[in-house]
């Protein structure tokens, strides 16, 4: 097979291109693709738990707690015990943090347009259910090799 058909290939040189386009459009609010991961889901969900961050976003815990001590320094989120769970901690915004969000939200859905255009909505959810089997597969291999 020849690295131009790889599928590793092609997911990793897209992920590269997709990385550009993010940087270029966020590059004029200081975000990386990293932080902004971590502050679009707690948009979604504020007052998620680290671990609940992680998750949702794919990272370990310590990396998401690294990317929340770089946004805490810029005063965008403040962590806050858990008061059901003091081993836990709950992340919320800052009002400058909300309000960057906010702000953010429609260069996000520019940069997804542009990255998708000329696909119809059939394709864009066909393409999503085969990163997910191909993300499954992956998952499964390496869960199976560990155990033996």
């Amino acid at each position: 097979m020849k690295l131009d058909h790889h599928v590793g290939f092609l997911l990793s040189k897209t992920l590269r291109q997709l990385n550009c386009l993010f940087n270029y459009e966020f590059n004029q609010y200081g975000i990386t693709s990293e932080q902004w991961s971590i502050l679009k889901k707690m948009y979604e969900q504020e007052g998620s738990s680290i671990k609940d961050l992680a998750l949702g976003v794919g990272k370990d815990q310590a990396n998401v707690t690294r990317i929340l001590d770089v946004l805490e320094k810029r005063i965008l989120v403040k962590r806050c015990t858990n008061p059901d769970d003091k081993r836990s901690t709950l992340v919320y915004f800052t009002d400058e943090g909300k309000d960057l969000a906010e702000r953010l939200i429609p260069t996000d859905a520019k940069v997804h347009q542009i990255a998708v255009g000329g696909l119809s909505e059939q394709e864009i959810a066909q393409f999503a259910q085969l990163l997910a089997a191909i993300n499954q597969n992956a998952q499964h291999y390496l869960t199976t090799a560990r155990d033996t």
